[in-house]
């Protein structure tokens, strides 16, 4: 059991969450977006897809595709304090009330 906790304490804590918001800014140079206030870094493994909105598949997209006030979905780890994103779908507008 000892060695179980000090395992845990040298890796640190992660976990995980869904987000979904409007990107309301993007910083190309950290690989960081904000969403509701909250700077979440993007990484190299981060998976990016666009919504088929109901025709065929998602699309593969990349960090650039990205954009201010596209409305998204977000799997994020928590490592330590730093939330990065696992994984990004840009979902449709098409469904929005206004």
């Amino acid at each position: 059991m000892k060695k179980l906790a000090l395992g845990l304490v040298a890796v640190g804590v992660v976990c995980a969450s869904d987000f979904k918001g409007i990107i309301e800014n993007i910083d190309a140079t950290q690989k960081t977006i904000a969403i509701n206030g909250m700077v979440i870094k993007v990484m190299p493994y981060t998976k990016i897809e666009q919504d088929a909105c109901g025709v065929g598949w998602d699309k593969a997209k990349k960090f650039v595709d990205l954009k201010k006030g596209d409305l998204v979905k977000v799997d994020l780890l928590h490592h330590n304090t730093t939330p990065i994103a696992e994984e990004i779908e840009i979902k449709c507008m098409d469904q929005r009330a206004y």
